[in-house]
C-alpha cells in the first residue's frame, strides 16, 4: 500500500519540470506550444483604459500575432 503512494509521489515529483511546457497555450493557426505574451504591440494605439484586460501574444513558429481579451479566444491581429 505504501509504495504505490511513493510511486505516484515520485512521479508527481518528476513530472513537476515539465508542467510550463505542457500547461502552454497553442497556437491556433500552427497548433504548435510556441506562443509567448508580449507587452502591447505598435500597432495597438489605444487609450490605456481600453487596453485594460488585453493580453498580447506572439508565436515563434509561424511569427503570427494574438490577443486575448480576459479570458477569452484568441483573435489574430492584422
Amino acid at each position: 500500500m505504501k509504495d504505490s503512494y511513493m510511486v505516484f509521489v515520485l512521479f508527481a515529483v518528476l513530472i513537476t519540470p515539465f508542467l510550463p511546457q505542457l500547461l502552454k497555450a497553442k497556437c491556433p493557426s500552427c497548433n504548435k506550444r510556441k506562443l509567448d505574451s508580449v507587452e502591447s504591440p505598435a500597432s495597438a494605439d489605444k487609450a490605456a483604459d481600453e487596453q485594460r484586460f488585453v493580453t498580447y501574444f506572439k508565436c515563434k513558429a509561424c511569427d503570427a500575432d494574438f490577443s486575448r481579451e480576459k479570458s477569452g479566444p484568441l483573435v489574430k491581429i492584422q
